[in-house]
């Protein structure tokens, strides 16, 4: 995990606004993410207040929180947040 992709996240929910630029970086890391999460030993959970922020369970993870924020801010017909949730339960990343 990235620091931009925490300076992103915490930005978002300040604005509710990223640039398209910013939003195509959450992107790629989020499709790193699934990509190559049968690969992944864990996440690193983001702090209370983020998760209460962005309505996930505390300390969700940061990937988590950056696919609420593509959710918000990039709608899909399937979202990003319940197909990484999901995938988190399937692979045991869960604390």
């Amino acid at each position: 995990m990235s620091l931009e992709l925490t300076e992103l996240v915490e930005d978002f929910i300040a604005t509710r606004f990223l640039s398209k630029i910013e939003l195509d970086f959450l992107e790629c890391e989020l499709w790193e993410t699934i990509e190559h999460i049968d690969e992944i030993t864990s996440l690193t959970s983001a702090p209370v207040k983020i998760s209460q922020e962005l309505k996930l369970k505390d300390s969700s993870s940061w990937q988590l929180c950056c696919a609420v924020v593509l959710d918000a801010a990039r709608p899909l017909k399937i979202s990003r947040t319940e197909k990484l949730k999901k995938l988190i339960l399937k692979y045991s990343l869960q604390k």
